[in-house]
């Protein structure tokens, strides 16, 4: 997901706290400032923004963002605030959550899936990507559309097209 929905969702069902909302865009972050400036840094923007053809990012990118999407790390990571402050992040804890258990079918294997349980396992969820989602469901709506005016409508030689009877 992009970072406007998981801000929205995350006011929406956490709070509007600055905290929570930068806890819920927490496992994006480390992406975000980092791999711009790398495309920037190698001169390929130009070029990654013309044709579509983004470079592959380094390794440690990759791993940044699959501990970032991490629920095991997450859950430690609250803990470690726990022992040192005493106080249990519960709502950050769950903007942060949120924002996992959103990615999971919205991002499939081929293009940043997030592996949930790492470093226990490596194991995606085969989502689907939330582009192409979007994609699929304005072509339903669209032909959704186009059939119901089939059903509302009727042509007539004499007289054009008008409402249907029921």
């Amino acid at each position: 997901m992009d970072l406007l929905t998981h801000t929205l969702l995350t006011r929406q069902l956490i709070g509007r706290r600055p905290s929570f909302i930068l806890a819920g865009l927490g496992p994006d972050l480390p992406f975000y400032l980092t791999y711009p400036a790398l495309v920037i840094a190698q001169g390929k923007l130009r070029q990654a923004l013309g044709t579509g053809d983004w470079p592959e990012p380094p390794a440690w990118v990759k791993t940044l963002h699959h501990a970032f999407h991490s629920l095991p790390v997450a859950l430690a990571g609250a803990g470690l605030i726990w022992l040192v402050s005493r106080r249990w992040p519960g709502r950050c804890l769950a903007a942060w959550l949120l924002h996992i258990l959103v990615d999971l079918p919205t991002h499939s294997r081929r293009a940043w899936g997030p592996k949930f349980l790492w470093p226990l396992s490596d194991y995606v969820v085969a989502g689907v990507s939330w582009v192409e989602l979007l994609l699929h469901l304005w072509r339903f709506g669209l032909t959704r559309h186009q059939g119901w005016g089939c059903f509302c409508f009727r042509g007539d030689k004499n007289r054009g097209v008008r409402l249907a009877r029921r």
